[in-house]
């Protein structure tokens, strides 16, 4: 007996031969598992095979046979992949008055209800804001911004 999991890439609950093949994740090859048809409805239920992984166990019908019938009923659900890049924990929110702003390092200083805040952006940016507050103009930083860990500073989102 062997305990078989990966992704479901064919199912067949009705014919002669009801069965299921699945991606072997561990040597990534396809294998077939032969199952009765009330086991295979009651496994899948009515959702659809598509994008799906399935485990269980399953037994060869004789030693030398290459041929696997599943041992009681196969677990069939859907995995859920968390994404790294989520918005949330990757951007920040900034609003506030710049009162400093270096065009050369990228480094501003704003404040947010009188408390002074440090931030790298990209030069450029900041440059632009140095230049409007040589002209005593009043800037604002406002938005959601993204830290790029290849050029070292925040960029707007």
């Amino acid at each position: 007996m062997i305990r078989f999991s990966g992704e479901l890439v064919h199912w067949e609950a009705q014919g002669t031969e009801p069965q299921f093949r699945y991606l072997d994740s561990t040597n990534l090859r396809e294998k077939t598992i032969f199952c009765d048809a009330d086991t295979m409805r009651l496994a899948l239920g009515n959702q659809s095979p598509e994008k799906r992984h399935v485990e269980g166990k399953a037994t060869q019908i004789s030693p030398t046979s290459d041929v696997w019938v599943c041992v009681g009923r196969p677990h069939i659900f859907q995995k859920y992949q968390v994404s790294i890049n989520s918005p949330a924990s990757q951007s920040k929110r900034i609003q506030g008055q710049v009162v400093e702003a270096d065009g050369e390092t990228g480094q501003i200083v704003y404040l947010v209800r009188g408390k002074r805040s440090y931030l790298t952006i990209e030069p450029a940016l900041a440059k632009e804001m140095a230049e409007s507050l040589s002209q005593m103009q009043t800037v604002e930083i406002n938005g959601d911004y993204r830290y790029d860990r290849i050029k070292r500073y925040y960029t707007k989102d």
